[in-house]
């Protein structure tokens, strides 16, 4: 009878020991699955923002030349109107109408090349990189200096017409899309342009536009000097008005 109950007692122990031990084995398991997962997770978050950023950045090196040199002519012509009284020289006479178109094919193409980088970059977010968070930044910086209504209606641009006249700059050539040129936008002023020029016209010289100029011309300066970080081309030749 003690053998029994010995033998009993030993096979109840050997069951619950082996159940222990299985219990233990499962709740490891499962830890170590959940561990995986998270572990996996965490590496394909982190692979997901390395490709988001590396695109981004793809993205800005695409246009970093053409937009810092859209960036550089416009504040480079803000310069010579609030400093050096280009209309004032040209804005009678034989040139005034080319002072005119060229100084609004210098807007128009920079917002041609914001809308043209926008709608690459728009669906990767904001990414970690400092030098192209930062275009992000200052881009949407001058489009506030040309909307904001502290300076009243001259020269006020929303957001919508600032896209809209980056639209009708883009064009398609050789497959590429990219901004006209001068030539085709001179050709088109007098009827898709027109009513973009008689404002800059009427406007221009108001003293309230000037201070919106001398703003945005300013963050044109940081946007070059961001974009042309190594002092390449542009930031030696970049003055504040």
């Amino acid at each position: 009878m003690t053998a029994a109950w010995i033998g009993f007692a030993g096979g109840v122990l050997a069951t619950v020991v082996s159940a222990f031990v299985a219990l233990r084995q499962s709740r490891t398991d499962e830890r170590l699955a959940r561990l995986n997962h998270e572990l996996e997770t965490e590496q394909n978050r982190r692979a997901a923002l390395f490709d988001r950023d590396l695109r981004a950045e793809e993205v800005l090196t695409r246009y970093r030349e053409p937009l810092a040199a859209a960036a550089f002519d416009l504040q480079s012509r803000f310069y010579n109107i609030l400093r050096l009284d280009f209309f004032a020289k040209f804005g009678a006479g034989e040139r005034a109408e080319d002072a005119l178109r060229t100084t609004l094919f210098r807007l128009a193409q920079y917002f041609g090349w914001t809308e043209l980088l926008r709608r690459d970059i728009q669906f990767l977010s904001f990414p970690e990189d400092d030098d192209t968070r930062r275009v992000a930044q200052l881009q949407s910086e001058i489009a506030r200096c040309f909307l904001r209504d502290d300076w009243g209606p001259a020269l006020m641009i929303w957001s919508d017409e600032q896209r809209a006249l980056g639209e009708l700059m883009i064009v398609e050539q050789h497959g590429k899309v990219l901004c006209m040129g001068y030539a085709s936008f001179r050709e088109r002023c007098e009827d898709t342009f027109a009513p973009s020029l008689e404002r800059l016209r009427n406007e221009v010289a108001e003293e309230s536009a000037q201070v919106r100029l001398r703003d945005a011309q300013h963050l044109l300066c940081e946007l070059v000097e961001t974009l042309d970080a190594h002092r390449v081309r542009y930031t030696r030749d970049l003055s504040r008005a």
